[in-house]
């Protein structure tokens, strides 16, 4: 070995010596600061500052949010037991919500993807399936599509859903167009903002971007948990075997589906032929609005946890919302549709409890827990269509070989036109019928 080439070995051990050292120190190798460093910028007045901080922690993966988390977790518990909003916190939950890829992100600590080839990486070195949402909007701002929000706000806080990402889970979400809004002003300053129309699909893919399954729509969280881990299960079971073949637990999984579903409209004493095998056009032609709401009604409903209690009820603009998160873990059941508590423990402080007593009745006639407890029905109606309508619909196509060698955007592609039938060639997303006489100019259409 002649000498420069001695130097040239020299010098690359030396450099990748410094690497290391700078990785198990918690520091970044790209510019020798540490995560905890860049995690005491992220708040900074300086919006440059801040703005950097958080795409070095962001671009740390998990672990620039772990250090996020880590350095703010005196906030973050704060304002998870009720603390008020104010500036410093302001800047805290930004910079969760940026590093996260997730608005909301305190309440769930989760990290999620936005590129699926580095979410396949670190699938690949997890031995962890994928967990990949496609949307309206982005999951990282507040006015996505109503069911991500959803997700966001009922669904990832849920302790047992929580857990279950985080350890079973790497997770992705992509875009699939923005979400349409629509802002009614009153003329006095007053105004409602809102998100129309667009729907939401988790995807279960294994390493190297194969479906596994497909959620579709909102689900209760136990429904949720329950096929999450399945899916887990099966793509765990499937290990890193190339070319594996999903095709059995898609079609077990469809058949299950259809024998839950007839089974709950049997309960319900509808008539059907006991020997004839029900395909899911079958069961479709049994149902009308009045028979999903009694088949919902089947199914057993576990209300929220009280981290999800807390962000639901920050939602809320009125001083009521404090009074009801606090009444309702001591709300046994208001109906058959009800909330029943999954904890005792009080959402506020006794003197908060105290003072917001003393300003309404009882926790009954508060509209907003109506409001919760219509919300819960609609979840649970959501979830026996989305279980047994829907998903059955698509696992049927993906077990189909015709569509084998599809990616995973043809496969999106085909449920947004099929099953959510807004496909992307229509840009208005079926709301400018060309059916409907408006009187407007142009149909109200603006290009």
């Amino acid at each position: 070995m002649n000498i420069s080439h001695a130097y040239h070995m020299k010098t690359l051990i030396l450099i990748a010596c410094g690497v290391m050292a700078a990785i198990f120190s918690g520091a970044s190798p790209r510019t020798g600061v540490s995560l905890a460093d860049w995690a005491e910028q992220a708040i900074s007045s300086d919006q440059a500052v801040a703005r950097q901080a958080n795409e070095r922690l962001r671009e740390a993966g998990p672990q620039g949010l772990q250090a996020l988390e880590q350095r703010f977790a005196k906030e973050i518990q704060l304002h998870r037991s009720g603390a008020p909003s104010n500036e410093r916190w302001e800047k805290v939950s930004l910079a969760l919500n940026r590093v996260g890829g997730q608005y909301d992100n305190y309440a769930s600590g989760l990290y999620w993807y936005t590129d699926l080839e580095k979410a396949k990486a670190a699938a690949r070195a997890s031995g962890r399936p994928i967990l990949s949402l496609r949307l309206l909007g982005r999951l990282d701002e507040d006015l996505s599509c109503a069911n991500s929000r959803f997700f966001r706000t009922t669904l990832f806080p849920s302790i047992e859903i929580n857990q279950l990402l985080k350890q079973r889970f790497i997770l992705h979400w992509q875009s699939v167009r923005p979400a349409p809004r629509v802002t009614i002003t009153f003329g006095d300053g007053r105004k409602l903002e809102r998100t129309i129309t667009g729907n939401s699909i988790h995807y279960i893919l294994d390493a190297d971007g194969r479906v596994v399954d497909a959620l579709p729509g909102l689900y209760s969280a136990p429904v949720f948990a329950a096929e999450l881990r399945q899916a887990a299960d099966v793509t765990q079971q499937a290990g890193n075997h190339e070319n594996h073949d999903y095709t059995e637990h898609m079609k077990s999984t469809q058949e299950r589906l259809l024998h839950e579903w007839a089974a709950d409209l049997s309960a319900l004493h509808v008539a059907f032929p006991a020997t004839k095998s029900m395909t899911e056009a079958d069961l479709e032609r049994l149902m009308d609005d009045n028979r999903w709401q009694q088949v919902a009604q089947l199914q057993v409903n576990h209300g929220f946890d009280a981290g999800v209690r807390e962000l639901m009820a920050r939602k809320l603009p009125s001083v009521e919302s404090r009074l009801l998160q606090a009444e309702q873990t001591r709300v046994s059941q208001v109906s058959s549709w009800g909330y029943v508590p999954l904890s005792t423990e009080p959402a506020f402080p006794d003197a908060t409890l105290a003072a917001t007593r003393a300003t309404s009745k009882s926790a009954v006639e508060i509209p907003m827990l109506r409001a919760f407890t219509t919300f819960n029905k609609s979840v649970s109606l959501d979830t026996v269509k989305n279980n047994y309508m829907l998903r059955a619909k698509i696992l049927a196509f993906l077990a189909a070989s015709s569509t084998k060698r599809w990616s995973l955007d043809r496969i999106n592609d085909w449920v947004y036109a099929q099953v959510f039938l807004t496909p992307r060639q229509d840009p208005w997303l079926g709301l400018a019928s060309q059916n409907i006489f408006t009187a407007i100019d142009g149909n109200g259409e603006n290009h």
